[in-house]
């Protein structure tokens, strides 16, 4: 698994991994705008020399936020979401961010687990959308 910035190429690659991963998958469009946002980091996990997870980020130092990250349903629970975690995380703490936020479903297990061993803190809760 090599971690690599995420390219406008990689886009047919991520658009069939969202629709595979997530119940509310984000459209082609909503993908190529973050891989394209000024103020973010997109990067890509390649496997067996293709994409299979992503995750973007955006910036505002001395704070980033996790925006989104995805891993392709037969490459989970290999680390490949702890490995593009560390990665950006490492980067970010490089060049002096200090802070870093992202949201995430109380039901969603297994990403509160990546989280929590990544060392993210609660610091809220929304209240439920009706």
């Amino acid at each position: 698994m090599i971690v690599r910035p995420l390219q406008p190429s990689d886009l047919p690659a991520i658009v069939g991994i969202e629709q595979r991963a997530m119940p509310a998958p984000w459209n082609e469009s909503q993908l190529r705008e973050e891989i394209e946002v000024t103020n973010g980091l997109a990067l890509a996990m390649v496997c067996d020399d293709r994409p299979c997870g992503y995750a973007f980020f955006r910036t505002c130092f001395p704070e980033c936020e996790l925006v989104h990250l995805v891993v392709a349903p037969e490459w989970r629970r290999r680390r490949a979401a702890a490995a593009l975690l560390t990665h950006a995380l490492a980067g970010f703490a490089d060049r002096d961010f200090v802070t870093c936020f992202l949201e995430v479903r109380e039901s969603n297990e297994a990403a509160l687990g990546l989280y929590a061993q990544a060392g993210f803190l609660q610091t809220g809760r929304r209240k439920q959308w009706t």
